[in-house]
């Protein structure tokens, strides 16, 4: 019996070891052939514009000297891509981050500008703007930065524009130009 009883125990332990072996496999190749197409998709993407980004943020003047001649085909890209225009540094004297906004909310209407809120990939950082009434900066899962009334704020038809903007402890410059219209 004791022989008879083993041969079942080791099938369920080749089983058991087989079947979460299959699962851990399966697991694995599910995540892998659902984020491979989104990485041949969003890497080339991320892969170009990550060295571009970097190219920009050391060589920003360099590359905005040699496009200047091209001004009129450039501002027709950032209109169907308002994102370009949207690069904030965020200053909060431990570290800078640059903050470049993938989706800008905005509501009101074009020249009456009400709220703003800017999200990168959905995901925070975010930046609000409640007119020139509220900011709030937000950077990791720690508490927000913000402030009441801060000077340095200018709201334009599209975009508003940060110009020293303390909150806190913090400072926020740059502008960030809506891509999406609520109300």
């Amino acid at each position: 019996m004791g022989v008879r009883d083993n041969g079942p125990m080791r099938t369920r332990s080749i089983t058991t070891i087989a079947i979460a072996g299959m699962l851990a496999l399966s697991g694995c190749s599910g995540t892998n052939e659902t984020d491979e197409p989104r990485p041949d998709d969003s890497a080339s993407q991320s892969t170009d514009s990550a060295p571009n980004e970097s190219a920009s943020a050391t060589t920003g003047d360099a590359d905005e000297s040699a496009e200047d001649p091209d001004v009129s085909s450039e501002e027709g890209s950032t209109a169907a891509d308002g994102s370009a225009d949207s690069t904030l540094t965020f200053d909060t004297g431990e570290k800078t981050v640059t903050i470049e906004p993938t989706d800008v909310y905005c509501s009101g209407e074009p020249g009456s500008l009400h709220h703003i809120i800017g999200k990168t990939d959905n995901e925070l950082p975010l930046v609000k703007a409640e007119g020139t009434d509220f900011v709030m900066v937000k950077v990791g899962q720690g508490r927000p930065y913000k402030a009441n009334n801060p000077k340095g704020v200018a709201i334009g038809d599209e975009s508003v524009t940060f110009d020293g903007t303390e909150l806190g402890s913090a400072t926020l410059d740059g502008t960030m130009t809506c891509t999406d219209w609520e109300d």
